[in-house]
């Protein structure tokens, strides 16, 4: 009953943290090939049906997995053993604060590199993801299009809502080679 509520107030707190946060102008057209590091955010909800494979070669090819800082809120083998080299920061829930926003620790994490690309792979706007990928103030930030998500991302994707979540993947995997 109070989630909704707390959420809301999460989400406020987002937009007055973020308030000052300058808007930059971005060329996308070579903005993901020429960026070096990427941040991946996987989805938080039932990792395990998820069907990010089209995605993750993607990336890996583009930044290799050296370059290339996954968040996850567990631990996922096929994800962990197809990039062996990746850096990997695990969420769980007693990293959210009672606003669903990531603690200090888990931001301290994430910006420890800069990021050029962050891409979060929640299809719906889940905060913490949404947060981190904001807070980790790479140029690129990519996420499905959601009633609040200009205030986390500069490029969003719109997906088809018939389609299955594997082929939205395939896609989003397909429109980000594109830049």
């Amino acid at each position: 009953m109070f989630d909704v509520t707390r959420q809301a107030l999460g989400l406020q707190v987002a937009r007055f943290t973020f308030r000052k946060v300058p808007k930059r102008v971005i060329v996308f057209t070579s903005a993901l090939s020429t960026a070096k590091r990427a941040l991946l955010i996987m989805p938080f909800d039932d990792q395990e049906g998820i069907p990010t494979g089209l995605v993750l070669s993607m990336l890996r090819r583009m930044y290799g997995d050296n370059n290339l800082t996954v968040v996850m809120n567990s631990h996922l083998l096929k994800v962990e053993r197809s990039l062996p080299q990746s850096k990997f920061i695990f969420l769980t829930p007693a990293d959210l604060n009672a606003l669903f926003l990531p603690r200090r620790h888990i931001l301290q994490q994430i910006q420890q590199d800069s990021y050029d690309v962050a891409v979060d792979l929640n299809l719906d706007l889940v905060l913490a993801s949404a947060y981190i990928c904001k807070a980790s103030a790479a140029h690129v930030r990519v996420g499905f299009v959601s009633k609040q998500a200009d205030i986390f991302y500069n490029l969003q994707i719109k997906p088809d809502p018939t389609l299955s979540k594997k082929l939205i993947y395939d896609r989003l995997a397909t429109c980000l080679q594109m830049f």
